[in-house]
Formats: structure tokens, C-alpha cells, sequence
């Protein structure tokens, strides 16, 4: 991670690493996606999660380890870090999918969990910590990943207002990243985070890899 990359991390939360995936992949794992969605059941009209996607071939796979991810899970980590879960969010116009959740965990339980971040002597630690492979583009206003950032390192978790958590109002310091296919963005669950409404005419196409310290 360049300097200017872990303020940004340290910062917000969150980052969106461009170009992580070729146009040969995107196009690969979009084309294994059409075969496998088209027999996968919605949870709602225009929301499908299919579970372990990874599953879906070796191209799925190889993102567990992509060579220019591993170095951001290195640092952010450590050495031995380990896959956790995976799964994927398909979504069309009108899809939606709960509210903002997350957080430091101990926040809510009075006890430690894995959802976390740490600084000490310029090493950044993190807890769950997710990459999301795009494989269809964001725009601004689309929906999909929201996050509050800086929320990692809040002490006031508890008091965010549930009409927020709920999406019946967006506050201000909601922020719904932008970027575009072959994208990649990483963000420790220690962030309050959530799913918006989806808007766009073009679906929501993201693979959820989510990793943990060894």
C-alpha cells in the first residue's frame, strides 16, 4: 500500500483499488455468473445472494489470492491471513437489502468480536476485513455499498439514529462509493456499512470475499 492509500484506509474505513481485475476476467466471471444466476432464487424482487461462490469454478477461485490484492490484505492483516466466507450480491432496479449494520462489535455486545480496527506503531490491524470485486460499474446515486466513513474509530456506535440504520432517512455522512468494473473495494466490517436501494437500469454485479487474521 502506497503511503497515500493506508491514510485513506486509516481515514475513511474503506478504499477502492482501481483496475484490480482485467477485462478477461470480468468478462470470464460475468459469463460463469449468467450460467449460475439464472438458477439461483431471489431473496426479494431484484436481490439474489448466491452462497459460496467460490464454488463456481477455479476463475472464482483465484480471488481468494489475486495477486494484486494479497498485498493489501498483508498490510492490512498481517502475513496469515485466512478466507472466511464468500459470497455474491446480484441486484436489479428496485432490489434492496436491510440497513446499515456494523461497527465495532464490542460496541454492541460489551464484548470482543471480530469486527474491529486497530493502529499502533504505523501497523493498521483489522478484524473481518472484505473485498469486493466489481463486475459491473457504480455509479453516483446507483445504490449498493454505503458506508459512514471514519466510523471504524467511533466511540458513539450505539447512537446512530435508527431511522438512519434504516434507510427511512440518509443522512450526510452516508456515502455510497463509486467505481467501475475490474474495481475492487476493501473495507473492514469495524465500518458501519449497508446496502442501499438499488437504482440503476444496469444490475448490481459484486463478489464479497471476506478474510480474517490468521
Amino acid at each position: 500500500m502506497s503511503p497515500e492509500e493506508k491514510f485513506m484506509f486509516d481515514l475513511q474505513g474503506y478504499m477502492v483499488v482501481k483496475d484490480v481485475l482485467s477485462q478477461e476476467e470480468v468478462d470470464t466471471l460475468n459469463a460463469i455468473a449468467d450460467e449460475k444466476l439464472a438458477v439461483q432464487e431471489e431473496v426479494n424482487d431484484g436481490l439474489k445472494i448466491p452462497r459460496r461462490v467460490s464454488l463456481w469454478g477455479r476463475p472464482y477461485q483465484s480471488l481468494f489470492d489475486h495477486p494484486n490484492i494479497t498485498p493489501y490484505l498483508n498490510e492490512l492483516l498481517g502475513p496469515k491471513f485466512r478466507a472466511d466466507h464468500d459470497y455474491g450480491i446480484f441486484m436489479r432496479k428496485g432490489g434492496h437489502k436491510g440497513g446499515l449494520h456494523g461497527g465495532d462489535a464490542g460496541a454492541f455486545t460489551g464484548r470482543a468480536g471480530d469486527h474491529w480496527y486497530k493502529y499502533r506503531d504505523g501497523v493498521m490491524r483489522n478484524g473481518l476485513t472484505v473485498v469486493v470485486y466489481l463486475l459491473a460499474p457504480v455509479r453516483e446515486g446507483d445504490g449498493g455499498f454505503c458506508c459512514v466513513p471514519g466510523s471504524h474509530k467511533s466511540n458513539f456506535v450505539t447512537d446512530l439514529p435508527k431511522d438512519v440504520r434504516s434507510f427511512e432517512r440518509i443522512a450526510h455522512y452516508v456515502a455510497q462509493p463509486v467505481a467501475e468494473a475490474g474495481d475492487a473495494l476493501i473495507f473492514t466490517e469495524a465500518t458501519i456499512h449497508g446496502t442501499l436501494p438499488w437504482t440503476s437500469d444496469e444490475d448490481r454485479r459484486s463478489l464479497l470475499y471476506k478474510f480474517s487474521p490468521g
